[in-house]
């Protein structure tokens, strides 16, 4: 949800239009087409908008509606200079009238998110037309400005006609005003944009085009929300996505007509809420909308602007350094628990100190009993390769994979390697297979038997004797690193991964799948995997709920549990892809940025107030003359480019060269409820309740009214 895009509605000074939970919601689904071709489950009947019937539709039937125009409508896309961030009426006020003095002719709009004004004044085509008075404001004493895109109604333009067009192709006039699709069984099929429930109007607008509307009951609807905005594939929590049901339902609640003056309450897309109709619904997600069905936050009896961000980089922030508004219960709340919930698990073996040598190979080996756990130890890995050393573990492997028992080896150094791939079959695929050019070419001199170079080749081209091992004496560590990959190269002993919940059990990483008991045995390798890769053997550990774990499945239960440390860290926002991201630009790549917004020729530096969470509340682009350029709130991202505002940077290279990277956390605008971090409270089992009133402060949940 976009809170930037709210127009004026009904929430001034508390005044709330009352929404019964009955009453239908009308979605606009587009505004840009001059035709669509729409059917209807089951048959139905196509009215006019006042219900009156027109024709009737056999199940699966399919109409084209086509309005044929008089030509393009008018452009209604603009650019306007926004003078200063989000103010009271009486700073707007005010710096009207500083700009009519320099000749501008500003207005004031009312953002309803903020419950505060905005300042803005030019009407032009292209962001660049706008860098004189940019200019000359900026000469002025305004620091903060902005070329804001904006969209302006265009004039209305006549229509020929509105026409239906069978699939005979045969030509039917249709009222001016529109018409109405209802379904015998509910579902309206719109080509390029789904099924939706309820019904559905086309009808001409002021563009010169077609309105697309869906009109139906408002739980539908939620239906339709949630998977779009919170998907159960994503966050496979119910509680976590009764969170976003009551959000969206209070959205609605709060927002509804907003776009009355348009022929619907609100937009299919980001700019309100994104709904996906009937394909947009998921079975999880209707669970939620069930146990929530018409319940709504409210502060102080009134439907609250629930806004909510993707992920809010460890905390949320006022909604007063973002839109302005002084809402007291859209405050800054912290992502961190302040004690993490954890599991305790054991582990049987321990080698402390340095690891280095450790991999998944030997975990893999160990915990399924072809080598012994003594063997995990530097000293003992470290030694010269010998026979005695596989001797057991390749007899042992031979017998899980039903091969013969291999015959006493007397190799020794990287003869040892092939005796091993010759007792387990490989030596049957090379000929004809491995060249002696590839040969040379993979091993070379460190195999200087002709005999030996082809299998030589194989087991280098297939990473399991990789080239390097051929040329360095090999170690009792490589001996069981090349015993795990032949096994691995016959039976791959798969990894299972998934997220370890508060009741000990795991969610598999798998789209879909429901909990499982975690089964270990009494025997048990644990260890933890840092970020990079690197394994350590531990005796213990304090598992966090939501972290990722690995384990071995097999009867009697797995011997190998290990856990991933979290790249992002602790907080409960740490599940998103972009709980902590980079973003790398070249000079003349940021430069191009910041002028399509303001006129710079140059950048010299970037200069940030953070506020103790390392959020950006302001930006100055200290331009190559020494003026400064001031930025709060939303444009501060929309400026850089950049996914939200918690975010340093340091730069290399100058002149041409120079590059400015830069080191951030989180998405979107970070105000109200943080949709990440409602999942990770939901995986430590808190409500939907606690979890909206901990985004949302001082806030009841009622019912709709």
């Amino acid at each position: 949800m976009n809170p930037r895009a709210l127009s004026i509605i009904l929430l001034v000074a508390g005044i709330v239009q009352p929404l019964v939970a009955q009453t239908p919601v009308r979605i606009g689904l587009s505004k840009d087409a001059s035709e669509w071709q729409i059917a209807l489950e089951g048959g139905g009947e196509l009215l006019t908008r006042a219900g009156r019937p027109i024709l009737t539709m056999r199940d699966g039937e399919k109409l084209r509606i086509w309005w044929d125009s008089r030509g393009e409508a008018d452009p209604t896309d603009e650019y306007r200079i926004r003078v200063g961030g989000d103010m009271s009426a009486a700073a707007a006020v005010e710096i009207m009238r500083r700009l009519r003095e320099l000749g501008e002719q500003p207005e004031k709009i009312f953002v309803p998110d903020g419950a505060s004004w905005k300042v803005l004044t030019g009407h032009f085509e292209r962001a660049e037309a706008a860098e004189e008075i940019l200019q000359k404001l900026s000469g002025s004493g305004f620091p903060e400005l902005w070329a804001s895109s904006e969209h302006r109604a265009g004039k209305p333009r006549a229509g020929r006609a509105l026409y239906a067009v069978t699939a005979r192709y045969e030509r039917r006039p249709l009222p001016s005003e529109g018409v109405l699709f209802r379904a015998r069984d509910g579902i309206v099929q719109v080509s390029g944009k789904g099924r939706y429930r309820g019904t559905l109007e086309v009808f001409p607008n002021t563009d010169g085009r077609l309105t697309l509307v869906n009109q139906l009951e408002l739980e539908d609807y939620v239906r339709g929300v949630v998977p779009k905005e919170m998907g159960a594939n994503e966050y496979p929590n119910v509680e976590a996505l009764k969170v976003q049901a009551v959000a969206a339902r209070t959205y609605v609640v709060a927002n509804r007509g907003k776009r009355r003056g348009e022929g619907f309450d609100l937009l299919d897309t980001p700019l309100d809420q994104v709904y996906g109709g009937r394909d947009g619904e998921q079975p999880l997600a209707d669970l939620a909308v069930a146990a929530t069905a018409g319940l709504i936050a409210t502060y102080n009896g009134a439907p609250i602007q629930a806004l909510f961000t993707a992920d809010s980089g460890g905390a949320t922030v006022d909604n007063s350094y973002v839109f302005g508004g002084p809402q007291p219960y859209l405050k800054g709340v912290s992502n961190y628990p302040d004690r993490p919930q954890t599991l305790p698990f054991k582990g049987a073996v321990d080698p402390g100190g340095d690891q280095s040598w450790l991999n998944l190979e030997l975990l893999r080996l160990t915990a399924f009993g072809l080598i012994l756990p003594d063997a995990l130890n530097s000293d003992r890995l470290a030694q010269p390769l010998r026979a005695s050393d596989l001797a057991e573990p390749m007899a042992r492997l031979a017998q899980r994979l039903g091969l013969p028992a291999p015959d006493r080896a007397t190799s020794r150094d990287h003869q040892l390697y092939l005796w091993m791939a010759r007792t387990l079959g490989f030596d049957r695929v090379v000929a004809g297979m491995e060249r002696s050019q590839d040969a040379a070419y993979f091993v070379g001199p460190a195999v200087p038997n002709a005999a030996d170079r082809p299998l030589a080749s194989l087991l280098a081209r297939r990473g399991i004797v990789p080239s390097a091992l051929w040329y360095a004496p090999p170690t009792v560590k490589d001996g069981y690193t090349v015993l795990a990959r032949l096994w691995q190269e016959l039976e791959l002993p798969e990894l299972a991964e998934g997220t370890l919940l508060r009741d000990g059990t795991v969610r598999r990483k798998v789209v879909g799948a429901t909990p499982e008991p975690l089964a270990l045995a009494s025997f048990l390798l644990l260890a933890e995997e840092s970020v990079g890769g690197q394994l350590r053997l531990v005796a213990e550990a304090q598992i966090q709920v939501g972290d990722r774990v690995r384990w071995l499945p097999r009867e009697g239960g797995s011997r190998l549990l290990i856990r991933r440390l979290d790249p992002d860290g602790a907080a409960w926002d740490r599940y998103n892809p972009t709980a902590h991201w980079k973003v790398e630009l070249k000079d003349s790549e940021l430069l191009a940025k910041v002028k399509a917004r303001v006129g710079v020729q140059g950048i010299r530096t970037l200069e940030l107030e953070h506020n103790e969470n390392g959020r950006v509340l302001k930006l100055t682009v200290r331009d190559t003359r020494g003026v400064g350029h001031e930025f709060t709130g939303m444009r501060i991202r929309a400026l850089l480019g950049l996914k939200d505002n918690v975010f340093r940077y340091l730069t290399v290279g100058t002149g041409d060269k120079k590059r400015w990277i830069f080191y951030g956390r989180g998405w979107g605008h970070a105000v109200g409820m943080d949709q990440t971090g409602a999942y990770g409270m939901a995986l430590e089992g808190y409500t939907f309740e606690q979890i909206l009133k901990r985004y949302y402060r001082g806030i009841e949940i009622t019912a709709v009214q």
